[in-house]
């Protein structure tokens, strides 16, 4: 008789058990995820932050939750595409936080969502499972590579020596600096009669310059294997990073599309190492799945004349046809510039003013 009772006071605990547990067990839980920073650079690792509040008396024996870190680079460009889906299972007793922290490895350069969160408990005795899922919004961009300074050491002699004569030879004539004395080199039109017949020697006035150190990269992503276009994109940044260090203003223009918008990447020149971020935002968004918005010819088009006067242009292509440099070489008014060939692919002369550097990232090495 004694075990009668007995049984029939565990078929009521039990079902009590069961009945709390399908009706509680989601009651006063709080569940918090996000990535621990808001970017990081590709092969860099990234964290994940999980943590889990159970607030109530009734514990938790069997939780569990899974999450799917999602890209927005796909193919058909429909959606998110999966890149991995995450899984964890513990004990969380009653009143307590339980933090995880989840190492992510291997990213490549992208956006980086977690967008969903799937919870799970059972019951004491595990017969049976109950689910929910909550939404969740976290956002991880990862930035491009950065090309070691060794490797970058040609270019950015060739690229800093030209800017700093390109802004010294350049003088505002409506902005005066100072008068000095006449030098046998001075043209005559600088002269300052007025100064001169004051002091009855002659004197030339000295302008100021037109333009400051500045930097204008152009990308054509129209051309290359998926691996150029993304070695492209790290050349941009790296080189972009070296010289917002030394001082020079940075302006970045390409026909690769934004993977939120569409639209084409387009950052307005900027200087100080903050703008590097402005940048590495922009290059990081790149879709190398879309089409670029137009050829490269049509993009340069669009650049005004202006901008290019301003700042040393810098053509960064993988393009083996050729195409992309004539156009460069004959862009209207174009008196210098660079053109960097990723993988040196193709046989270019160096016509027009144009500098045709050969890039091989492979290996590291840059030649004229």
């Amino acid at each position: 008789m004694l075990f009668f009772w007995i049984l029939i006071g565990s078929a009521i605990l039990f079902f009590i058990q069961r009945t709390l547990y399908i009706s509680k067990w989601d009651h006063k839980l709080s569940i918090e995820f996000g990535f621990s920073e808001r970017a990081v650079n590709e092969g860099e690792a990234a964290v994940v932050l999980e943590r889990s509040m159970n607030r109530k008396l009734l514990p938790l024996p069997s939780f569990g939750y899974r999450y799917v870190v999602k890209r927005n680079y796909t193919a058909s460009q429909k959606g998110w595409a999966e890149a991995m889906t995450l899984k964890r299972k513990l004990a969380i007793p009653s009143r307590r936080v339980v933090t995880n922290r989840a190492k992510i490895n291997g990213l490549t350069r992208g956006v980086y969502s977690i967008d969903e969160i799937c919870i799970s408990a059972s019951d004491l005795f595990q017969t049976c499972h109950m689910e929910r899922s909550l939404d969740c919004f976290s956002l991880l961009t990862v930035y491009p590579a950065k090309i070691p300074v060794q490797k970058l050491s040609l270019p950015v002699r060739l690229l800093m020596g030209s800017v700093t004569t390109r802004r010294m030879a350049q003088e505002d004539p409506f902005a005066l600096k100072s008068i000095r004395p006449y030098e046998i080199y001075d043209s005559p039109k600088l002269i300052n009669w007025k100064a001169s017949a004051k002091t009855g020697e002659l004197k030339v006035n000295q302008f100021e310059y037109t333009t400051d150190e500045a930097l204008i990269f152009l990308l054509d992503m129209g051309c290359g294997e998926e691996n150029d276009r993304e070695e492209m994109l790290r050349l941009a940044s790296s080189l972009s990073l070296l010289f917002l260090r030394r001082g020079v203003s940075v302006s970045v223009l390409a026909n690769g599309r934004n993977c939120s918008t569409g639209l084409p990447l387009r950052v307005l020149s900027g200087a100080g190492l903050g703008h590097q971020i402005a940048v590495d935002e922009a290059l990081a968004h790149v879709n190398l799945a879309h089409q670029a918005t137009e050829p490269f010819a049509d993009f340069l088009t669009k650049v005004s004349g202006e901008t290019l006067r301003n700042a040393l242009p810098v053509v960064i292509s993988a393009d083996a046809t050729g195409e992309s440099l004539r156009a460069f070489e004959s862009y209207p008014g174009m008196k210098g510039g660079y053109f960097l060939a990723v993988n040196g692919k193709g046989n270019f002369r160096r016509e027009g003013g144009v500098t045709l550097i050969n890039w091989n990232g492979a290996e590291g090495t840059a030649k004229l």
